[in-house]
């Protein structure tokens, strides 16, 4: 064979196999934009999204919002899997007595900050909402908005509490005062509720 004839049948059988590899990329390619705009569309604003292939990861998505948020974006045509990065979930501390709500923690964004304390302070009965929190990147407030508000709403409908309630490591702590014996069961259980009985340590005590 003489060698600009091995030449061409090497480059008749290469070229159309490269052709086909550089379709394949293309369309890859492709793919990945569309998933990586629809799925970005579908988190409204609350988080990233980094694409491989058919595969998704939710970057930076509150911790409250990561299940709704991946089975929205596992809806979408073309995902084939969701993953999520987990913030990591800092201490958290709410201090409640009759004067005021104090609120202590840090997640990662600044809207996020500012919505759960506005809805804790819809919840705290008039009391005085004290501000301690901070933003930090990749970290999330260790108790969903929903769980700290129905805690405040609890701690705050009667006066005579002077309690803490901090999550810490897995934990949720419950020290201090609460006016009787029925509103520090009731309180025990509402946390129990939202935690998990082996995670709610109670160290409180009635009036």
């Amino acid at each position: 064979m003489r060698p600009w004839t091995r030449y061409w049948l090497t480059a008749a059988v290469g070229v159309p196999a490269a052709l086909a590899l550089i379709g394949i990329t293309v369309q890859g390619n492709d793919i990945e934009r569309q998933i990586s705009a629809e799925s970005t569309a579908a988190l409204a604003g609350s988080g990233d999204v980094v694409v491989s292939g058919r595969d998704v990861t939710l970057v930076g998505v509150p911790f409250e919002r990561i299940p709704d948020a991946k089975k929205a974006v596992q809806a979408l045509p073309g995902v084939r899997a969701v993953a999520a990065r987990d913030p990591a979930l800092g201490p958290l501390m709410i201090s409640v007595d009759d004067k005021q709500v104090v609120i202590a923690g840090t997640t990662q964004q600044e809207a996020w900050r500012k919505q759960f304390l506005h809805v804790i302070g819809e919840y705290a009965h008039g009391r005085a909402l004290v501000d301690h929190t901070s933003t930090s990147p990749g970290t999330d407030f260790a108790m969903t908005t929903t769980a700290a508000a129905a805690l405040v709403s609890v701690l705050t409908l009667e006066p005579g509490t002077d309690v803490k309630v901090s999550v810490v490591d897995g934990q949720v702590v419950l020290d201090g005062v609460l006016p009787d014996a029925t509103r520090k069961a009731n309180t025990v259980a509402l946390l129990q509720r939202l935690f998990g009985k082996g995670v709610v340590v109670d160290k409180t005590r009635s009036a």
